[in-house]
């Protein structure tokens, strides 16, 4: 999200991929999907500061908290759950929230608050959803386009402030913010604007889709743009556009690639595809879409999902590149959890037994 591609990669492990039941295996490390889902929740949870930050990843403690949270969903793990209100409180904390010094949600913090009032015990009444409606609230008494248009003054390209928009989007329709609206077309208006000059073009195309699929109407016949690469294409065309960027099969079958043309953008140390921000949010956009009866998505997503697990080493870390890794974050960590299956998927996947999918090795 906003973390850049690294500059030198070498191909250091091969991959051979099988869910739920026997292994993930990525080098020497094999691990099941619920394994992972353990590791990487586990890492989480012994990398957090004593501020509920984690160090390195402090602008990307929302990101974080939703995954714990999923991971929470999924296992019922306390320490999960308690690691996540950690992270939420380290957001009120950092921002300033309840004082005049307030400085405002990222969107994937107010994103994070809201999966914090899904899992309370009283998710109509909360003090983390009392905190993002506030924020609304502030950002509607200042003017919410201006607001928005500060956000994307703040970037000299669309995709990443397409991404904050995406979840400010979630996260206001959530609370039923009078506004909610308003962020929604923003989604859309940037979106429209979403080239490959930009920097993570298939990436913010995923957060777009997954708001759409979940706020206001839905994936409905609302027209994109009139120019651009979204040109006349309507909301319910784009889960199928999205589709259309994931790579379908061979070396890194399974993630997404990161630009519409599928090339490296002229640019030898990037991969075309492969990247874990990519495939994670080219996922939560099928995923979204997935939910309406008039998209199924299901192969695809089992795909992205089955590929993002392989990326959790056997400590738990997860890296830039799922097949090349470079650099680590907790970041990657996160959001990775946010795309394993809901508890009823899990369930239904290890009462199923064995699920093979088929290897990826990579040659020379």
């Amino acid at each position: 999200m906003r973390m850049h591609k690294e500059q030198k990669r070498q191909f250091l492990f091969s991959v051979v991929l099988i869910l739920v039941g026997v292994v993930l295996t990525r080098g020497s490390y094999a691990l099941t999907t619920s394994e992972g889902v353990t590791k990487a929740g586990d890492y989480l949870v012994s990398g957090q500061s004593g501020n509920g930050a984690w160090a390195g990843a402090e602008a990307y403690t929302g990101s974080i908290v939703s995954g714990m949270v999923n991971a929470y969903q999924v296992t019922g793990t306390g320490s999960y759950r308690s690691t996540a209100e950690n992270g939420g409180n380290y957001i009120l904390d950092s921002t300033g929230y309840g004082t005049g010094s307030f400085l405002g949600f990222y969107g994937d913090e107010a994103y994070g608050l809201t999966r914090l009032s899904e899992v309370s015990s009283n998710p109509g009444n909360n003090s983390w959803r009392s905190a993002v409606s506030n924020f609304y609230v502030s950002v509607q008494n200042q003017g919410t386009t201006n607001y928005i248009n500060g956000l994307l003054s703040g970037y000299s390209e669309f995709s990443q402030p397409l991404i904050y928009l995406s979840h400010h989007a979630l996260a206001a329709d959530y609370v039923g913010a009078a506004d909610k609206g308003i962020w929604r077309q923003a989604v859309i208006d940037t979106l429209g604007q979403l080239t490959d000059n930009d920097v993570f073009p298939v990436q913010g195309f995923g957060a777009a889709v997954w708001a759409f699929s979940q706020t206001g109407s839905g994936l409905d016949n609302t027209v994109v743009s009139t120019t651009g690469v979204f040109a006349n294409k309507q909301l319910d065309e784009l889960p199928g556009i999205l589709a259309g960027h994931q790579v379908g099969s061979g070396t890194y079958g399974g993630s997404f690639y990161w630009r519409f043309d599928h090339t490296n953008g002229g640019n030898p140390i990037y991969h075309p595809e492969g990247y874990t921000e990519d495939t994670v949010f080219g996922a939560l956009g099928l995923m979204g879409a997935n939910e309406d009866i008039l998209f199924d998505y299901s192969n695809e997503i089992f795909d992205a999902r089955g590929v993002l697990v392989s990326g959790i080493f056997s400590d738990g870390a997860v890296y830039d590149h799922i097949w090349d890794p470079s650099f680590s974050n907790y970041a990657y960590v996160g959001e990775t959890l946010q795309v394993i299956p809901e508890p009823a998927t899990l369930a239904l996947l290890l009462a199923g037994g064995l699920l093979m999918r088929k290897g990826r090795r990579r040659s020379g």
